[in-house]
């Protein structure tokens, strides 16, 4: 029988896997010298493991933030122009999934870290083949984990964004998580998405897992990380840059895999827009779009 342990917490999911042992003496000393709130659980293996996880004390729901121009602004003013453009579509987004999705699925797990927009801009391969592009402003945003949730739906609607600037009659397939289609094709691209980019943030504490002989580890709504499937075994910037690339290739596939299911194989060869031209659309191609359709 598989050797499983959680990444978040079971009964507080946001609390994450931090150190594991076989010692229950090192485990607690571990907890001494954490500055964070920590819960421990014991897998009463054959060979018994003691996992700390941390995180914070309280989960905010999305629905008591004022997501207001004022809030905004006070965040993103120091942005350049196409950051803030991101930005502000970024939220009206996750404004939008917050409107029509369970609130339970909607809870605040972290702040919202707007600077990290620009930095997921500047890592794109602007003018490239356009899944390149889109699969690029896809993977980067959701590497960047700016929002505090709703990070992969935003990033897939930022991605059908990047083909509309170029195509502004392209129609996305639906990928509604109400539609029967949404298990067949898009869910298996999220799945593994979750598990590239946890991998990419927990190589080293994952590598102590594999020592202590486990062999799952589940992530929150059922992922599950068989850990002889990755190379753990490099320093964790190595791993950074590793799993990023694995993420965006996996993006960018998935931005191929859009464009022939919509039967668009004429855009598959077509340039990607540049930055201006996708903040540009941004700014004026959405004008009175309406996000929750989307959701």
């Amino acid at each position: 029988m598989a050797r499983l342990v959680f990444y978040h917490h079971p009964q507080a999911e946001n609390f994450s896997l931090k150190y594991s042992s076989a010692s229950v003496a090192e485990i607690l000393s571990q907890r001494e010298q954490s500055d964070e709130s920590t819960k421990l659980i014991g897998y009463p293996f054959e060979t018994p493991v003691y996992v700390l996880y941390e995180g914070d004390s309280e989960i905010e729901s999305a629905r008591e933030v004022d997501f207001d121009q004022e809030w905004l602004s006070d965040r993103i003013r120091d942005l350049p122009r196409a950051g803030q453009v991101v930005a502000f579509r970024l939220v009206e987004l996750l404004e939008a999934a917050v409107d029509v999705r369970d609130e339970d699925e909607f809870r605040l797990y972290k702040e919202f870290e707007p600077q990290k927009i620009q930095q997921a801009l500047d890592h794109v391969s602007w003018g490239a083949p356009l899944p390149t592009v889109a699969g690029e402003v896809m993977s980067n945003l959701i590497l960047r984990h700016s929002l505090p949730n709703a990070n992969h739906r935003t990033g897939i609607a930022m991605l059908q964004f990047c083909i509309e600037g170029v195509d502004p009659d392209f129609e996305m397939p639906r990928t509604h998580v109400d539609d029967d289609s949404w298990r067949e094709w898009v869910d298996p691209y999220i799945v593994d998405s979750k598990r590239l980019i946890t991998v990419r943030r927990n190589n080293l504490r994952f590598k102590q897992l594999e020592e202590l002989d486990v062999d799952l580890v589940e992530r929150k709504d059922g992922i599950q990380i068989r850990l002889a499937e990755f190379e753990l075994d490099m320093h964790w910037r190595e791993a950074l840059s590793e799993y990023a690339g694995q993420h965006e290739s996996h993006c960018t596939d998935f931005a191929q895999a859009v464009l022939e299911r919509a039967g668009r194989d004429d855009l598959l060869d077509r340039q990607g827009p540049t930055k201006q031209e996708f903040i540009t659309y941004l700014e004026n191609g959405l004008v009175e779009r309406d996000f929750r359709e989307m959701f």
